[in-house]
């Protein structure tokens, strides 16, 4: 019988498979555990399943933030390079006059050109190239990481302190909930969206808007004889 939540849990599996190299692997194993209970238990709602992935997302940002920045600085020239050196001479020529100017292949392959100028044939090569060039410059960047062992724990500390500042600014935000009964639904339903960007199949919360949320309700609550909340410029 399929889980309840089977569609969830399915998002779980595949961004725990997704998760960057040198994410411990007492991280990964905790992921892989929570992740089997959670499938057995058929009782298992939403919620829970949604706060095991906000507490591995957690616990991953760092490493994947340290990753990210580790690779990124010239990943779109590398994967332009891996993905043209992929191609035989005569399609190779045949796509140059679009790539000038600094026209990179992956744009290149969304364009009204690449439907323009190319055969069907010509237009999966291309294609084709692009995504073995993904996996060419993904090897580089674990490969990378690993040579730059130092770097990459740096990084992880750096990524570790702003997770626990934006936390922090998020649990600042609830807190603002006891106020006043009127607003406090709408206050929590905004920091338990914010928290949700932690787990591992959402968007990361954004630090600037939580401190603007902070602001704004900062600016509802000056209207009350006992409220001035301020954003805690120490977190």
């Amino acid at each position: 019988m399929a889980h309840p939540h089977e569609y969830l849990l399915q998002e779980y599996k595949l961004s725990i498979e997704k998760l960057v190299p040198l994410t411990p692997a007492e991280v990964i194993d905790e992921a892989k555990k929570l992740y089997d209970e959670l499938l057995a238990n058929e009782s298992a709602t939403e919620r829970q399943i949604i706060q095991a992935l906000i507490h591995i997302g957690r616990k991953e940002y760092p490493y994947r933030k340290a990753y990210e920045e580790l690779c990124a600085s010239d990943e779109e020239k590398r994967l332009n390079e891996a993905a043209i050196a992929k191609l035989d001479a005569p399609l190779l020529n045949k796509i140059k006059p679009a790539l000038e100017h600094g026209v990179q292949i992956t744009d290149y392959a969304k364009s009204k050109l690449f439907e323009k100028d190319l055969t069907g044939e010509e237009r999966y090569r291309v294609e084709t190239a692009i995504l073995d060039a993904h996996e060419v410059v993904g090897r580089q960047c674990d490969e990378r990481a690993h040579e730059r062992q130092q770097k990459f724990d740096d990084l992880v500390k750096i990524h570790r302190t702003d997770e626990e500042r934006i936390q922090g600014l998020i649990d600042q935000l609830r807190s603002m909930a006891d106020r006043d009964e009127k607003w406090r639904s709408e206050i929590i339903g905004k920091a338990d969206e914010f928290e949700e960007g932690w787990s591992i199949v959402e968007k990361d919360p954004s630090e600037e808007e939580v401190r603007q949320e902070i602001a704004n309700w900062t600016g509802v609550f000056e209207e009350h004889p006992e409220g001035e909340i301020a954003v805690d410029e120490g977190i």
